[in-house]
């Protein structure tokens, strides 16, 4: 039986003539597509060479917006000096171009395009539309085109360009890339990798180009991915994008060569830098292309400063005289040739080399994330420890290793002398403790609102319908509940007093465990990817103090670890949402926020991501308003959110007698109306819970800062103390409810410090 799957390929016979085939030219259609697939080879080349066209048109703003990694729609708005109309009907036509007229115009080019190919190799794979305006031109005009050739828009229209409203500059949306090739479509199947290619993009080009502003954005999102508000510096940029750890650690290196007629700017990574994959950037005519040979011999050069398996950031901007250099090498212009390349290379290698021989003279050493005691399959490595009784010292809690002799002495390396369950009078006495209040000057509120956000009492939380003919055993419960009073004083009242609070101490709230699918698949999620060691750490570490604004010390038997407050007070309000879903209490405003007021506000600040396009802020903050508005239902049964007239009546109460940074409110609505995804159930209580978190968290404003000035030291200790009463008393006790992702342990949340072990190597004594 014959194999169906099975494919057979036969030869030709040289000597058959019958099989001889007939040499036919291509039809112009074919030729066409066979182009455009070496042009445009994935969503970035596309991206790619629209990006050059609006640098060519003189743009200082470009806005990207991108969907399914540019595979379903690919759009770029520039506000460069667009198209003229009777260019319309030839623009995405192939070998129509406006920087050169003939081939000897390649030794002075200075543009990016020059073969005119890019516009037409996008619209025969895609679905293009573009949208153009001139500033000369009354208005502006829009057009489809197909295999480079005008379209209409639906078959009973014309295909010629047609007149709308527009701004000055150019619009191209590119929707359906590789439709009508299969196979490429199918291999370009993982969306997210694509992206990511995008992404990596805009960024390069937003550092050669830092005197623009570029932005790219999700489709359906308001808050960009990548944004540079121009009229920066390339270092700034690249800190602005990759960090303040590559930013501080740059060196900018320059050599202008008269006889190989050249001018290089580059920033290097100093040898206290470095990644674990080589980040080489390189720009030359201000193009982005590729060479292999300058890369490998940065890359050798490097070896011999770095640890073994790391890698540096390199940034190089060549400018070289045009009539040195052949742009038309490669379909993808990725490559490029240039006289006397490896003599420019050879200088550029001396030259870092000198600069990092340099750098060595100072050297910073950075911690590794570890956890001893914890291995990759979640288990203790250690042997499950007992706690006994020192009789000679009653205030010692000796810990012993079950697999050790029982009467072996312990030496006092091993001692450990403290015990998390242990209290003290300081978790009943609060000190004054500052609750942060929204600054009216800073946040520019509208002199006509008024806004008590001070003069807050978490009660309980008004219960669902259902409940309502429960009130006495409501009323019971409420009794239990913690009554906070807090007086702030106003904002103009240079002496600003300590706000009082009284402290009542009680047992954790039980809640009862949610019967919604979503909340138990999602506390599932949680279970699965707990972490069993950092469980254990949770539950029987101690607070030590406050390091600066966003870390804290902890002690865990005999190390001392260094812990990302931030991170985790965000995952253990995450969890706390999950766990008390729809039996929250509520803190509840004396003066209700107005929700429209609360977004304007929002929109002002940088963290909103808006810009002029988006359009005025008043209708955002008004469209807004109303889509928060019509899910207040939602909000309050399962989150005791409560809206009335338009205002915020109640937040929850996530954790007792913790009050979150209402600094962050405004925000925390306007991403609670764009962020989330209402559509679907799970989605959407995952993502109100999410941004929850994110509201509630531990602001770094929060923690002390050892870098401020001094100023009523008694004041500043009192609050100093308060704010770690609250580290202390209210989030470590609750932490050992927190089931801890496993992303913890090697994300540098929980940072192994020392241990006794190692002191006593030093000092010999505790």
């Amino acid at each position: 039986m014959t194999d169906t799957n099975q494919i057979t390929i036969t030869p030709t016979q040289p000597n058959d003539k019958a099989n001889t085939k007939k040499i036919h030219k291509l039809s112009q259609d074919v030729i066409s597509k066979i182009s455009a697939g070496e042009v445009i080879q994935r969503p970035s080349n596309a991206l790619k060479e629209m990006i050059e066209n609006s640098l060519d048109a003189g743009s200082t703003i470009v806005t990207i917006t991108v969907k399914e990694g540019g595979m379903k729609l690919l759009q770029i708005q520039d506000n460069g000096s667009g198209i003229r109309l009777e260019d319309l009907e030839i623009v995405c036509e192939r070998f129509t171009t406006s920087k050169l007229t003939k081939f000897e115009d390649l030794r002075k080019i200075q543009s990016f395009g020059f073969r005119g190919e890019a516009l037409s190799s996008i619209s025969h794979i895609s679905h293009l539309k573009l949208q153009t305006k001139t500033a000369d031109s009354a208005c502006g005009y829009r057009a489809c085109y197909v295999d480079g050739r005008l379209s209409p828009a639906n078959p009973s229209d014309s295909a010629q360009p047609k007149p709308c409203a527009s701004v000055n500059g150019t619009t191209i949306t590119v929707e359906d890339l590789f439709f009508n090739i299969p196979s490429r479509k199918k291999i370009m199947k993982n969306t997210q990798e694509e992206h990511t290619r995008v992404v990596n993009l805009i960024k390069k080009y937003a550092i050669n180009n830092s005197s623009i502003s570029l932005i790219l954005k999700k489709h359906g999102e308001t808050t960009p991915e990548v944004h540079t508000p121009g009229g920066l510096s390339p270092r700034d940029v690249i800190t602005l994008i990759y960090g303040a750890d590559v930013g501080k650690e740059l060196k900018e290196i320059s050599i202008v060569s008269e006889r190989f007629e050249f001018d290089m700017t580059g920033y290097f990574s100093s040898t206290n830098y470095n990644c674990k994959k080589t980040m080489f950037i390189l720009f030359v005519n201000n193009r982005l292309v590729e060479s292999k040979s300058l890369k490998t011999g940065l890359e050798q050069i490097y070896s011999k400063y770095l640890p073994k398996g790391t890698h540096p950031f390199i940034f190089i901007r060549l400018l070289v005289h045009p009539r040195n250099i052949d742009v038309n090498i490669h379909p993808t212009k990725s490559e490029v040739k240039i006289l006397h390349e490896d003599s420019i290379i050879g200088l550029i290698q001396k030259k870092v080399e000198e600069e990092l021989s340099v750098s060595l003279t100072s050297k910073t050493f950075t911690t590794q994330t570890i956890i001893p005691d914890f291995d990759d399959d979640n288990s203790v490595t250690t042997a499950t420890q007992k706690k006994t009784t020192n009789k000679t010292n009653t205030t010692n809690i000796v810990s012993q290793n079950n697999n050790s002799e029982p009467n072996r002495n312990l030496y006092d390396k091993e001692k450990v002398r403290s015990d998390s369950k242990t209290q003290t009078l300081h978790a009943f006495i609060n000190p004054n403790q500052d609750i942060v209040s929204n600054n009216i000057d800073e946040l520019d509120v509208p002199q006509d609102i008024d806004i008590d956000i001070g003069d807050i009492s978490p009660t309980k939380s008004l219960k669902r319908k259902q409940d309502d003919s429960d009130s006495n055993n409501s009323n019971n419960k409420t009794t239990t509940t913690t009554t906070t009073t807090t007086t702030t004083t106003s904002n103009n009242n240079t002496n600003n007093t300590l706000n009082q609070q009284t402290y009542t101490q009680r047992k954790q709230k039980k809640y009862k465990p949610s019967e919604l699918t979503s909340i138990r698949t999602m506390v599932q999620e949680l279970i699965d990817n707990c972490h069993a060691g950092l469980k254990e750490f949770f539950n029987d570490c101690i607070f030590v103090g406050c390091l600066d604004h966003s870390f804290c010390l902890s002690q865990f038997k005999t190390k001392l670890y260094l812990i990302n407050l931030e991170v985790i007070s965000k995952e253990l309000i995450y969890q706390r949402v999950l766990k008390g879903f729809s039996d929250f209490d509520s803190i509840r405003f004396t003066t209700a926020l107005p929700i429209k007021e609360m977004l304007e506000i929002s929109l002002e600040s940088p963290l909103s991501g808006w810009m002029p396009n988006d359009g005025p802020k008043d209708k955002i903050a008004d469209y807004l308003s109303n889509l928060i508005i019509t899910k207040k239902e939602i909000l309050l049964e399962y989150f005791s959110i409560e809206i009335v007239d338009g205002n915020v009546v109640s937040i929850p109460q996530v954790l007792d007698n913790y009050v979150p940074c209402l600094d962050n409110f405004p925000i925390f609505l306007l991403r609670l109306a764009t962020e989330v995804e209402w559509e679907y159930e799970k989605e959407c209580l995952q993502g109100i819970s999410r941004e929850i978190a994110n509201f509630y968290k531990l602001e770094p404003s929060l923690l002390p800062s050892g870098d401020q000035p001094p100023q009523n030291p008694p004041v500043n200790l009192i609050q100093k103390n308060g704010k770690e009463w609250i580290i202390q008393h209210l989030l470590f006790p609750a932490f050992s409810g927190m089931l801890p992702p496993k992303s913890f342990s090697n994300d540098g949340t929980v940072i192994q410090i020392t241990s006794l072990d190692n002191l006593y190597k030093v000092f010999e004594r505790c």
